[in-house]
């Protein structure tokens, strides 16, 4: 019984620890203008997750969608992920610059600074990729 309970333990500690992530660069520890540079600099497309602490729908995105391995492997390829808490400093800069009033709100932005397209709120793994693939194809018009 003990070595079964043991073999479940390990099992569920081991499918927590493999889960996907998706690479963000938090806000504190670069700035917009700094994320925008580097967006430049390897012309590549920003994403954007402009969340708070005390946001319930940004809790259940992080638990549900960002950890889908789909998402995370398609978003770290893609995108230069940059994930801001727009009670912050770094917030209220992005909150400003891109008229942020809702959380979550998600940015896809051209590496010179223009927004391409933005959501707001919770979508599951595929609907989420699907606005993903919405926000490249426009970036590919302009």
């Amino acid at each position: 019984m003990k070595k079964n309970t043991f073999l479940l333990i390990l099992l569920l500690l081991t499918g927590y620890l493999t889960r996907a992530q998706m690479n963000f660069i938090k806000g504190q520890e670069k700035s917009m203008q700094q994320i925008l540079a580097e967006a430049k600099a390897k012309k590549q497309i920003i994403f954007v997750d402009v969340y708070t602490t005390w946001c319930g729908p940004c809790k259940w995105m992080d638990e549900n969608t960002f950890i889908d391995k789909r998402v995370s492997e398609k978003f770290n390829k893609q995108f230069i992920n940059f994930k801001v808490d727009g009670d912050t400093s770094e917030g209220q800069v992005v909150r400003n610059l891109y008229k942020v009033g809702a959380y979550p709100t998600y940015l896809f932005i051209a590496p010179e600074g223009k927004v391409l397209h933005r959501i707001e709120g919770v979508m599951p793994p595929q609907v989420f990729m699907d606005e993903a693939d919405f926000a490249v194809r426009r970036a590919k018009e302009n």
